[in-house]
């Protein structure tokens, strides 16, 4: 691959049109890189009219080796793909000149210098949808206070013994609100992407698989420093979180495609233990949601990698590639799985895995890789309750995720090579705001007490085998959300897991959604909603994140940080130039 610094003069000819040209160019002024982080250039002219000719600077140098395209009558682009740069500053400038006269563009990128390696091994733990106060709803549950003088009885894992802590904001490229796909793409990329977008740049295109993209922290330490790499997620299979740390796409729907990444791409993961197999099975299997034949489950064990269903077999599974599928879809929630263990939740699918055996079987596997690695560890399901406004079944996913942090804790100790964070893609509306006497059953707001009538819920009175708290007690939390639809609220949770509203039956403008009526009749009070009559559930917030670090590289995450900067701090830990090739 030719540096950018190395190029020729550019003469540019094409096409016909409509007014004065907008120009556009990726990456977008303002963006940062690591040394040697690849990425695709992309210009574009839109509104063209009898184009004339263009020409393109990098740091005063012509730009040579772009291809010309015509995506539309009225639009003439430019790309360039797997660029790097040098550290320092870099300015781009696009002078265009048509029958509406001249236009020019300039983006300013700036590369980060290296740093010395702190840490060799990566434990990165993303709670989906975890937001500081869904932390604390965990923490209120698990270390109850002390109810003779109000004292905390102790912390959850992800918050003792810190040596770095911050407050993480989020935005994306297109919005100041964000999704799963956008935010863990800044944290895979240390950039700015469009909401539903997978480590790529806006194109004008209609293929949501040629966007220009831009290397991933995984593709990186893979290919410059030949780290393992891992990817543990309790959601589907490729569902954004995980896909954000091996592929690419405008559309995070492009599920098939994103799986055949995985196995195809430039990350190829070592270890893969992932909820759904949907994407991964032929379409003439059952529950299949491929177009095609492809049998990853069949060609990934011809790549050399060990495949296993069951918690049974990924505990007893010894192998330098692991693949893992364990549902068909989302592995249910954690009070599914440990508590409630109804039919209903778990189907077929009997010996799920607990989030704190797929990550000690994700290191155990990766750390006979010398060079070290990286793993990313989702509690995707936090998310997936907390949208249907299910508080209880989105905190014991919390408290699932946080014994697998524990378990992460205890082998840095061993290991004092590994940097352990714990954090967020986004957050949601979740708040505690009061106690509530279950005794007097759902939907009673006079069971709900507020400042000294909210005394100290019994959470821990009865504990499972796992040693995390139940669920029923005599007094709970009262719990709600900011941003909903209408919806009945029972305060209670409930051991058959329902959605908060059904479709009202209307087609075209009317369409909508109503309160779920078997909540309603459960004794839920109506709450009308402050979303959209379209919506039927709740939606993601700007609020601010956790982020907790542990171990060599940690200095590197304190007070207040953008979502980018995780991954240039992860970068400077690890040590990473990816100006290297192994």
């Amino acid at each position: 691959m030719k540096a950018m610094k190395y190029l020729l003069s550019l003469a540019l000819l094409v096409c016909s049109a409509a007014s004065a040209a907008d120009l556009k160019v990726y990456p977008y002024d303002g963006a940062k890189f690591v040394p040697g982080q690849r990425f695709d250039l992309r210009i574009e002219a839109e509104n063209v009219q009898n184009f004339q000719g263009a020409a393109v600077t990098l740091d005063g140098q012509p730009v040579a080796g772009l291809v010309q395209t015509t995506t539309k009558p009225t639009s003439v682009e430019w790309t360039l793909r797997g660029q790097s740069l040098p550290t320092g500053l870099h300015e781009l400038s696009v002078r265009y000149r048509d029958a509406a006269g001249e236009a020019t563009k300039t983006a300013r990128w700036y590369v980060v210098p290296a740093a010395a390696a702190r840490a060799k091994n990566v434990i990165l733990f993303i709670g989906d949808g975890m937001g500081w106060n869904t932390v604390n709803a965990a923490r209120l549950i698990a270390h109850p206070y002390n109810p003779t003088n109000g004292t905390p009885t102790g912390q959850l894992a992800m918050m003792s013994g810190l040596s770095g802590m911050a407050s993480v904001t989020t935005s994306s490229f297109d919005s100041a609100l964000a999704d799963s796909a956008n935010t863990a793409s800044s944290i895979a990329t240390g950039q700015k992407i469009q909401v539903n977008a997978l480590n790529v740049y806006p194109d004008n295109t209609a293929d949501t698989l040629d966007n220009p993209r831009v290397e991933t922290i995984t593709a990186m330490l893979r290919r410059s420093m030949g780290k393992g790499v891992g990817i543990v997620t309790s959601a589907f299979g490729v569902d954004a979180t995980p896909a954000a740390f091996a592929s690419y796409t405008r559309r995070r729907g492009d599920y098939s495609a994103i799986a055949d990444q995985y196995f195809k791409g430039d990350v190829q993961p070592d270890v893969l233990l992932l909820g759904g197999s949907r994407d991964f099975i032929p379409s003439t299997a059952p529950g299949s949601r491929r177009k095609d034949t492809t049998d990853w489950i069949t060609d990934s064990q011809k790549q050399g990698y060990t495949f296993v269903s069951s918690r049974t077999e990924l505990n007893a599974a010894n192998t330098n590639k692991l693949f893992g599928l364990f549902n068909i879809d989302n592995i249910p929630s954690y009070l599914d799985r440990a508590q409630y263990k109804t039919t209903e939740a778990l189907g077929d699918f009997k010996d799920m895995p607990y989030l704190w055996d797929s990550t000690k079987k994700a290191v155990e596997t990766l750390e006979k890789n010398p060079n070290g690695f990286f793993l990313m560890v989702e509690a995707g399901m936090v998310d997936k309750y907390e949208h249907p406004l299910d508080w209880q079944r989105g905190v014991w996913d919390v408290l699932e995720l946080d014994k697998a942090v524990e378990w992460a804790k205890d082998y840095a100790k061993t290991h004092p090579d590994t940097l352990i964070l714990v954090t967020a893609d986004h957050a949601h509306s979740l708040s505690v705001y009061g106690g509530y006497d279950a005794t007097k059953g759902p939907g009673k707001r006079e069971a709900v007490g507020v400042y000294e009538s909210a005394g100290f819920p019994t959470y821990g009175d009865k504990r499972d085998a796992n040693g995390l708290p139940l669920p029923e007690t005599a007094r709970t939390y009262a719990v709600g959300f900011a941003a909903v639809p209408d919806y009945c609220e029972t305060y209670l949770g409930r051991r058959i897991f329902l959605d908060p509203t059904v479709s009202n039956g209307k087609t075209g403008a009317e369409a909508g959604y109503l309160p779920n009526p078997k909540i309603c009749e459960e004794g839920g009070v109506t709450r009308t909603g402050n979303l959209p009559p379209t919506a039927n559930q709740g939606v993601h917030t700007a609020d601010p994140l956790p982020l907790f670090a542990f171990g060599p590289g940690s200095e590197n995450f304190f007070g207040m940080m953008d979502q980018t900067d995780l991954f240039f701090s992860m970068a400077r830990a690890l040590g990473l130039d990816a100006t290297r090739n192994r």
